[in-house]
């Protein structure tokens, strides 16, 4: 019995961590390398997004693959 739950709970640790998918990264100004603040970032054809940090990062949790047809690219 001990040995199932062991099992079962590595493969749903394994599944969750599967499951989400993350993109990161920094905005900064294209001419001076500063970073932006307050900047939203959206990922493509979704209502998923967040704004940078003021460090100009970010990090935005994407759903599992399939309830999502494709996320590609980020504006």
């Amino acid at each position: 019995m001990k040995k199932l739950f062991q099992l079962l709970l590595l493969l749903s640790l394994t599944l969750s961590s599967y499951a989400q998918q993350s993109i990161h990264g920094n905005v900064v100004d294209s001419q001076s390398g500063e970073p932006l603040p307050g900047v939203t970032v959206m990922v493509k054809g979704m209502s998923i997004g967040t704004s940078t940090d003021i460090d100009g990062r970010f990090s935005i949790t994407l759903p599992p693959p399939s309830r999502v047809n494709s996320y590609k690219s980020v504006i």
